[in-house]
């Protein structure tokens, strides 16, 4: 009897030993104790900064500057900083405010709007001049998160410099309809999901970084919805998009992403599988097809099912899976050629077509001066919202009232197609056109425009 019980007492110690290591053994990630939280902030203030910015925005035919505040995070020993394409994107004068109060001029080395990211970098010459120093935060990984995991904000609220705030990670693969994918008129979010927290955030915050709980970068803070709905850029995006930016930038020109089109509108297959005769997790449904694109040239319409692309699954069922999905097609070469594999109600069809380069609805933009007006580049993509016949000419965006635009009653959304006769086939040929009439200083200009569906005539009187 006394042999079983030591036998049981050992077992138990044993069991107790194992339970009390569980217990002890260190959590995949730390939780927010207040030492924590302390150390994680001054870990990270020195590489946030406020970011004071005048973009430009054309309103009343003119070109105009707009003051704005945001925030931003030091990424490397060269003065790079990352934050949102809204907040820096299109800037035309940018300061930065260091966390030791230093104001440094800073310049827009290049932008995304397609994911509101932009890259800046302070004016290191006046860093070395003044002896200012710095730090940079270190970049961690957006693909190890999970709900409930703690996580801090920090940036400039209302412009409130060096503010964190604690909370959770809520959501990591927060999708929203393309309707909603709009700041300031530009398509964002549809290549990659969203962090939703409750970490508070508000107006001023945009920019600056997410943080977990060893200090390290996780997201950029971009949206606040209130009632603890925010949402943050995964730095795993963030940081493709830098790299790429900062490859293609050069002193004269911005730095940019690149991506590939097809001219698809892809719609998640849940609940639409027993209309398509389709097995659950086989394909995509494909929601429209842009005219003039791709996979309309190759024949690809809407209520087809895209199988795969180059041999590869297409399948999402589910909204979360959309976004992966697209950044598929925007990460194959552009002018490449790609075959798809297409359900159409009971064939199974094979298609090739070759990628172009992706375009945003909104163009270029210039100011026309003497003509009392700006006007915007068509792009396909804008052709294609608008039911254009093609991309060719120029929109109407502003005009100024008095100016001999107003006189000769234009309007916002007229496509100037031809100047003095002369084709205007984009933004370039346009301007040329236009400072042509400027040099020989003409009195009249006629101009050839598409208003809705009516081809037109307006003649502008420049020196009445």
């Amino acid at each position: 009897m006394m042999r079983k019980l030591v036998v049981v007492a050992a077992v138990v110690h044993a069991a107790a030993f194992i339970c009390g290591c569980a217990r002890t053994a260190p959590p995949p990630f730390p939780p927010a104790t207040p030492q924590a939280v302390v150390a994680v902030t001054e870990a990270i203030f020195p590489a946030v900064v406020r970011i004071d910015v005048k973009q430009e925005i054309y309103s009343e035919g003119k070109r105009k500057l707009v003051s704005g505040i945001g925030s931003g995070v030091i990424i490397d020993a060269d003065g790079h900083i990352l934050t949102n394409y809204h907040v820096a994107g299109r800037a035309a004068e940018l300061q930065v405010t260091l966390f030791n109060r230093e104001r440094v001029p800073a310049r827009l080395v290049g932008d995304d709007h397609w994911t509101d990211l932009a890259v800046i970098q302070m004016d290191m010459e006046v860093v070395r001049k003044k002896g200012i120093t710095f730090r940079h935060a270190r970049l961690g990984t957006s693909s190890t998160l999970v709900p409930g995991q703690n996580v801090m904000a920090v940036g400039t609220p209302f412009g409130f410099a060096r503010t964190c705030t604690l909370g959770i990670v809520s959501n990591t693969d927060r999708t929203f309809y393309p309707e909603r994918m709009r700041i300031d008129g530009y398509e964002t979010g549809l290549f990659s999901n969203w962090i939703q927290m409750d970490t508070p955030i508000n107006p001023g915050n945009s920019g600056g970084p997410l943080v977990d709980m060893t200090g390290q970068v996780v997201g950029i803070n971009t949206r606040g919805g209130g009632q603890n709905l925010n949402f943050a850029i995964p730095i795993d995006t963030a940081r493709e998009v830098v790299e790429k930016i900062l490859a293609s930038a050069t002193p004269q020109r911005k730095g940019r992403v690149r991506r590939s089109d097809l001219g698809l509108h892809l719609k998640p297959l849940q609940g639409f599988e027993e209309f398509y005769n389709i097995d659950v997790n086989r394909g995509v449904l494909i929601d429209s097809v842009e005219r003039n694109s791709p996979a309309a040239l190759a024949g690809v319409g809407p209520q087809d099912i895209l199988l795969e692309i180059n041999g590869q699954p297409t399948n999402a069922r589910f909204p979360e899976e959309i976004a992966p999905l697209r950044k598929r097609i925007a990460d194959l070469p552009i002018g490449a050629e790609v075959r798809l594999l297409i359900r159409r109600n009971d064939r199974t069809l094979t298609v090739a077509c070759r990628t172009v380069e992706l375009e945003s609805a909104v163009g270029e933009e210039r100011e026309l001066k003497e003509w009392g007006m700006s006007v915007r580049d068509v792009t396909r993509a804008y052709a294609n919202e608008k039911l254009l016949e093609d991309d060719t000419g120029v929109v109407i965006t502003s005009i100024s009232t008095g100016y001999p635009a107003a006189r000769a009653e234009l309007a916002d959304g007229d496509v100037i197609v031809r100047v003095n006769g002369k084709p205007a086939t984009d933004l370039a040929a346009f301007m040329q056109l236009y400072e042509e009439t400027l040099k020989r200083r003409d009195a009249a200009v006629l101009l050839d425009i598409r208003r809705r569906r009516s081809a037109q005539q307006a003649v502008l009187k420049l020196n009445p």
